[in-house]
């Protein structure tokens, strides 16, 4: 039986499902240009627990980039979005640069407090089996997102410029703008305080309009915009599980 996860051997590889992390890669990788192929994984008869996937990450989660300069294949958003930054030298500084350490720092703050947060919130019975208490850590969550949002916006004022780095987008930006866009979505629809966070809404707002983002969305089936009041995709909600 041949493998359906096997990388390609002369391109990057995305490994995905609709809104889910890939997401904010494909944002990367189309507005670097990069030449790549994406491969559905179709989680909802359970692909990302085959022992093929299981290969290329064995937590079983997306996204996954192959790549056949490397020796196995990157998995982590964060980690998968600054490889393909240095690769292709755009959307992030180089190393000598002194802004290096703010682009680092604020891009493991949302892989480590914003997606993590907004993660356990899509899916709070995955943590909490009381359903009394899931209450109350859905509560504290929704403190702590908007204690998050709260840090960007500071961390937007302080940058001079409509982006985290000034005059030119980052991948900190896409990746900040996708979290708004789940935040907005899921578990249930809520709305994105825009006159408290008006430094965010303004960078999401010009964002949105960039030619890569609106082909990377109609790629993932999204209708409207990317960032602000969006929809879901329009695909079956039952792949739309463990962003």
């Amino acid at each position: 039986m041949s493998d359906p996860f096997k990388p390609d051997p002369d391109r990057l590889c995305l490994y995905g499902s609709f809104d889910s992390a890939n997401l904010v890669v494909r944002f990367v990788l189309e507005e670097l240009g990069l030449d790549y192929r994406f491969i559905a994984v179709d989680r909802a008869v359970r692909a990302n627990k085959t022992p093929e996937f299981l290969k290329l990450n064995p937590q079983g989660l997306l996204p996954v980039l192959a790549d056949p300069d490397l020796s196995e294949p990157v998995f982590e958003t964060a980690a998968i979005i600054l490889y393909l930054a240095d690769k292709a030298q755009g959307l992030a500084p180089p190393f000598t640069s002194p802004e290096r350490g703010r682009l680092l720092t604020w891009l493991f703050y949302l892989s480590n407090t914003l997606h993590a947060d907004l993660r356990i919130s899509f899916r709070p019975e995955r943590y909490v089996a009381d359903e009394a208490a899931r209450w109350h850590l859905i509560s504290g969550l929704e403190g702590r997102l908007i204690q998050a949002f709260d840090q960007l916006e500071s961390a937007f004022e302080r940058s001079g410029g409509l982006y985290v780095l000034g005059a030119e987008p980052s991948i900190v930006d896409f990746y900040a703008a996708t979290c708004a866009r789940w935040y907005q979505l899921y578990p249930e629809p809520k709305a994105f305080n825009r006159s408290a966070w008006p430094r965010l809404t303004a960078m999401i707002a010009k964002l949105q309009t960039r030619p890569a983002v609106i082909r990377a969305r109609e790629m993932e089936q999204i209708p409207g915009p990317a960032f602000l009041d969006p929809q879901r995709p329009a695909i079956d909600p039952a792949a739309l599980t463990g962003i």
